[in-house]
C-alpha cells in the first residue's frame, strides 16, 4: 500500500493523504490540449470539482502514465517541455481506485427468444432486478416488439451504431430491451443493464451464466464501467430522459464508449422515456454513428389481439375494471352495461372486448395504463399530468418537433400513413375531454391547431365532441345548415356529467353529458323542466351513422320514471356533424322503430324526423 501525500504549494494546511495499492497507482500530467498546464478555472477543472470527467480530462489520462523509474525533471521538462509551474494551475492528475461495488450474485440461464413468438413468459427471478416488473409475467409481443429487438441486434450489436430507442411511456420499450438483454449470447458479450430511478442507478451485470446486481449513484458509474473486465461489453441504459442530471449519465456512457483505456468491443443503446432527444449536432450524430428507432403507441386492434390468449387475459383482468370503477361509473352506468351483456356469457373472457374497449377510453395508447394500473390509478396519473401543464395552448409543441417536451404521458405517438412524419395525438379520449373542460375555446383552439396535420378520424371525433361541450360552457354553440348559414344558437348553459337523470333546474335548460363514453346512442341531452322540452344529440365526425333508437328510448323512460314523473312535451333528436361534412352526411339505418311513439314520433318515420345540423370543429373550421 502506498500513502500518497498531496499538497497545494504555498497554501498552509492543504496537505492530505490518499492510500492506494501500489499496483493501482496512476499519475498523469495535467497537460491540456494547448500543451500548457491545466488552469483551475477551465471547464475541465470545474467539472472535476463537481465529480465529472470532462472529455479534456479523459484525453489527459489517455496519455502515458507517469512511471516511478523516471525523474520529475524528465516528465515535466525533458519529455513534455512544460513551462514552470505556478499558482492557479493543476499539474498532476491522480486516478484513485473506486471502492468495489457490493454485488449480489445469482444464476442467469440463457433466455430463449424466438422472433416468431407471440407471447413470452418470465419468472419473478428473471425480471426482479431490471426495474420493470415485480411478479411473474406473460408478455404479448406485438410486431413493434420484434422490430425493436431487430434494431438492437442488427443496428447496434452488428453494425456498431449507438442506438436511441424513442417513444412515449407505456409503449413497451423497456420490456423489449429487457428480453434482448436476456437473450444476447453471453459467451461473446458481457451485458450491463442500467435502470435509471432519479439519481440512483440499478445495475445488472450478466456474464456467462452469472448475474450480478447492485445500486450506485451516477458519480460512480465511470468506475463501474471501467471495472468490467470483458473482451466485449454491451451497455443498455433504461429510462434516459433529456434532463441535466441524466445528461451527466449520457456523457459518462459516451466517455466509456470512446475511452482507449477500456479495451475490446463496446456497444451502447439508450432506452428513452421520451419520444424525442431534443436538438442535436449533425456532426456528433455522424461521428458516433447515432441511430434512432421509434416505438409507436398501442392501437385498439393490438390490445384486442393480446387478450385473445386466455392466460394473458386472466393476468390483466383485474386492471380491466373501468366498468366497476366508482370514479368513472354510476349505478345507472353499471346497470346499462349489465343490460348490454344479457345475451352474452357470464365468463369475463367472453366479454373481453367490451371490458377492454371500456378501459381504452382512459388508457388509450399506453399499455402500461391498460394492463398495469387500475382505472382509478390511471385517472389520478392523467389528472396530475394535466394539472402540471403550465399552458394548455403552448406547453408541448411550441418548441418544435425536436423538443424534448413533445411527448409525455399525455400524448401518444403513431406513424403517419398519409405523409412523412408522425401523428402525436393526446393519449386517450378521457385526456382530450379533461383538457377541453379545463380551458376555454380560444386556448383549446390554439392547442389543437398544432395537431392539424396529424388529425386522424378518432382524434377528430374527440375534438368535435370537445368543441361541442366547450362551446356550451363558454358562450354557446352556433348551429349551421348545409349552406353554411347560422340557423340557431344553443345558449351557454350548465353541463352536468351523469348517466342517470340529475336534478333539474326549475327555470332554464340543463345539458347532460353521459359518463358512459361507449354507449351506442346519444352524446348529450338538454332538458328544460319549465317547457318540458328534451333535445337529444348525437355528435359524429363520420360521414354516415346508425340511429339506435333503443338507447334514446331507454333514457327517456328513466326520465319519465323520476320522482317528478317528467312528462315530455316536445322531443327533438339532433345529429350534429362537423360543418365541412354536413352536405354528405347520411343516417344509414335505424333500429328500434316504434319505441318513440309515446313521445309523438310515428313508427318508421324516425329517420326523417331527425334534425341534421353542422357545427365548427377545433381545427378545420377555425381560422387563426
Amino acid at each position: 500500500m502506498v500513502k500518497l501525500f498531496c499538497a497545494i504549494v504555498g497554501v498552509e494546511g492543504s496537505v492530505f493523504s490518499v492510500d492506494i495499492d501500489a499496483s493501482q497507482l496512476q499519475l498523469f500530467l495535467a497537460k491540456n490540449d494547448e500543451g500548457v498546464w491545466l488552469s483551475d478555472e477551465e471547464p475541465a477543472a470545474l467539472d472535476l470539482e463537481r465529480g465529472r470527467t470532462h472529455l479534456e480530462i479523459q484525453n489527459m489520462i489517455n496519455r502515458e502514465n507517469i512511471k516511478a523509474t523516471k525523474t520529475l525533471q524528465y516528465w515535466l521538462f525533458d519529455m513534455n517541455k512544460m513551462p514552470e509551474p505556478s499558482s492557479d494551475q493543476i499539474h498532476v492528475l491522480v486516478i484513485v481506485p473506486q471502492p468495489k461495488m457490493d454485488w449480489k450474485c445469482a444464476l442467469q440461464r440463457p433466455f430463449p427468444y424466438d422472433p416468431k413468438d407471440k407471447y413470452v413468459s418470465f419468472e419473478k427471478a428473471d425480471v426482479w432486478d431490471f426495474g420493470a416488473f415485480r411478479s411473474q409475467l406473460k408478455l404479448y409481443c406485438r410486431p413493434s416488439f420484434h422490430r425493436q429487438i431487430d434494431f438492437m441486434r442488427e443496428k447496434v450489436l452488428e453494425e456498431k451504431h449507438v442506438g436511441y430507442v424513442l417513444g412515449p411511456p407505456g409503449t413497451g420499450k423497456s420490456t423489449a430491451a429487457m428480453v434482448f438483454a436476456l437473450a444476447v449470447d453471453r459467451t461473446r458479450w458481457d451485458v450491463i443493464w442500467i435502470h435509471v430511478e432519479g439519481k440512483i442507478l440499478k445495475c445488472v451485470h450478466m456474464s456467462g451464466q452469472e448475474r450480478k446486481t447492485g445500486t450506485i449513484d451516477i458519480a460512480k458509474l465511470t468506475a463501474l464501467l471501467e471495472s468490467i473486465n470483458a473482451q466485449n461489453c454491451l451497455v443498455l441504459v433504461d429510462g434516459w430522459t433529456y434532463t441535466e442530471s441524466r445528461g451527466d449519465l449520457e456523457g459518462t456512457c459516451f466517455l466509456w464508449y470512446t475511452s482507449a483505456n477500456v479495451p475490446g468491443e463496446k456497444r451502447l443503446v439508450f432506452i428513452c422515456s421520451v419520444a424525442s432527444r431534443g436538438k442535436s449536432s449533425a456532426d456528433f450524430e455522424y461521428d458516433w454513428k447515432i441511430l434512432e428507432h421509434e416505438v409507436w403507441s398501442w392501437t385498439l386492434d393490438e390490445y384486442l389481439d393480446a387478450i385473445n390468449d386466455k392466460e394473458f387475459f386472466n393476468n390483466v383482468l383485474p386492471k380491466l375494471d373501468a366498468t366497476s370503477n366508482n370514479t368513472s361509473s354510476t349505478n345507472a352506468m353499471q346497470q346499462a352495461m349489465k343490460k348490454r351483456r344479457k345475451s352474452q356469457s357470464d365468463d369475463p373472457f367472453d366479454n373481453r372486448a367490451f371490458l377492454l374497449e371500456t378501459k381504452y377510453h382512459y388508457a388509450g395508447g399506453s399499455c402500461r395504463c391498460m394492463f398495469l394500473y387500475t382505472t382509478a390509478e390511471v385517472i389520478r396519473q392523467l389528472n396530475r399530468a394535466i394539472e402540471m401543464l403550465p399552458d394548455y395552448s403552448t406547453a408541448t409543441l411550441s418548441s418544435g418537433s425536436r423538443s424534448p417536451l413533445i411527448v409525455n404521458r399525455l400524448f401518444a405517438l403513431f406513424e403517419s400513413h398519409t405523409s412523412t412524419g408522425v401523428i402525436a395525438p393526446l393519449i386517450s379520449r378521457y385526456t382530450a375531454i379533461q383538457i377541453g373542460i379545463k380551458t376555454g375555446p380560444d386556448e383549446i383552439k390554439h392547442f389543437f391547431f398544432k395537431y392539424r396535420e396529424f388529425a386522424n378520424p378518432a382524434f377528430s371525433g374527440w375534438m368535435l365532441e370537445m368543441a361541442f361541450f366547450i362551446s356550451l360552457r363558454h358562450g354557446g354553440l352556433e348551429i349551421f345548415d348545409e349552406s353554411n348559414n347560422i340557423v340557431d344558437k344553443w345558449e351557454q348553459a350548465t353541463v352536468v356529467d351523469s348517466d342517470g337523470v340529475p336534478e333539474l333546474k326549475k327555470d332554464g335548460p340543463v345539458w347532460i353529458r353521459p359518463l358512459q363514453w361507449n354507449q351506442g346512442g346519444y352524446d348529450a341531452i338538454m332538458v328544460c323542466k319549465q317547457t318540458r322540452f328534451v333535445r337529444m344529440v348525437q355528435i359524429t365526425r363520420a360521414s354516415t351513422h346508425t340511429f339506435r333508437i333503443d338507447y334514446f328510448y331507454s333514457w327517456l323512460k328513466k326520465l319519465s320514471e323520476t320522482n317528478d314523473s317528467f312528462n315530455v312535451g316536445r322531443l327533438e333528436i339532433v345529429f350534429v356533424v362537423a360543418k365541412d361534412s354536413l352536405q354528405n352526411f347520411t343516417i344509414s339505418n335505424a333500429t328500434g322503430q316504434g319505441l318513440l311513439e309515446a313521445f309523438g314520433w310515428e313508427k318508421n318515420t324516425e329517420i326523417s324526423r331527425v334534425r341534421i345540423v353542422g357545427m365548427r370543429g377545433l381545427i378545420s373550421d377555425f381560422k387563426l
